[in-house]
């Protein structure tokens, strides 16, 4: 990688420590390239999809995208509670690495199908050229952004693909399933269906339905206790650079966004009022606190 590059010396004498001895650049991004294959295969499968859905709709069902998507919510919920079992005890540690990444492309499964449900499909190139990439992100690409950003299921999506490449998190796999039990249920309940196992589960969820707004705060909490434990995770030798940094722009993108940004104030308002103790013995953390608000400020208006 460094000699296709061209400049094997610098990079090679831009070295970093990950706690087991000096590394450089080089050695690192080629130990950390095949992390990366997951997102290779999703945009395959996107550039693909054409191709892929005429050789499947001949043996596979009609769906509508809202029941397309519920399955796929299903599929996040069921690969989710197998994860949280802690079956790599028992010597299968392979199974649940499947499971979180099915857990993961399910949900941006759901999500995508649910995008191009509402918004259509993403515009195209109508050639392959630097000239036309550039005239489509300035132009329609830009505008379709701009409308799908705010969605819950865009949100839903980039999450899924910043932790895609990352090592299987508990709590990855928790932000999820809340959305996603919150879909299957909320439609199980509507329509009537669910059979025996939503039945069973019912009572459960008229319980924390009527806590709601907990629940969501909760989660929300949760999306930045994340993002801190991410951080302070930089200083071990399971750092995750690249996922840190994707992670705390989806965090400013749910706070500047106007559909999640009044749960997004409460939740820092409350971790702030857990800190506050801690502010006052250390009155120096005030500076860079201020400093990281004027970066969440929202831009929508």
């Amino acid at each position: 990688l460094a000699q296709e590059l061209g400049d094997h010396k610098a990079i090679k004498s831009f070295g970093y420590s990950d706690g087991r001895g000096s590394r450089s650049l080089s050695k690192y991004l080629l130990q950390e390239a095949p992390k990366m294959w997951w997102l290779a295969i999703f945009a395959v499968l996107y550039f693909f999809r054409g191709k892929i859905a005429e050789r499947l709709a001949p043996i596979l069902p009609s769906f509508s995208p809202q029941q397309a998507a519920i399955y796929g919510h299903a599929a996040t919920l069921a690969t989710g509670a197998i994860f949280v079992l802690p079956i790599e005890f028992f010597g299968l540690g392979a199974v649940k690495r499947f499971c979180y990444m099915t857990c993961l492309w399910s949900n941006i499964f759901a999500s995508g199908i649910t995008l191009k449900a509402n918004y259509g499909s993403p515009p195209m190139p109508e050639k392959i050229s630097i000239s036309a990439l550039k005239s489509l992100a300035n132009g329609p690409l830009q505008e379709y952004l701009m409308k799908v950003t705010p969605s819950a299921d865009f949100m839903s999506l980039f999450f899924c693909l910043i932790f895609m490449p990352a090592y299987p998190s508990l709590p990855v796999v928790a932000l999820l399933g809340r959305r996603s039990l919150w879909t299957v249920c909320g439609h199980c309940q509507k329509t009537g269906q669910g059979g025996r196992l939503f039945a069973m589960f019912k009572p459960r969820w008229e319980a924390l339905k009527t806590q709601e707004q907990r629940v969501l705060l909760a989660g929300a909490v949760g999306e930045i206790l994340l993002g801190f434990w991410l951080t302070v995770s930089i200083a071990l030798p399971s750092r995750q650079l690249l996922t840190t940094f994707m992670y705390w722009n989806y965090l400013k993108m749910r706070y500047q966004s106007p559909r999640s940004n009044q749960l997004h104030s409460q939740a820092w308002k409350s971790v702030e009022a857990t800190v506050a103790p801690v502010l006052r013995v250390a009155p120096f953390l005030q500076k860079p606190i201020d400093m990281a608000k004027g970066w969440f400020q929202p831009q929508y208006r």
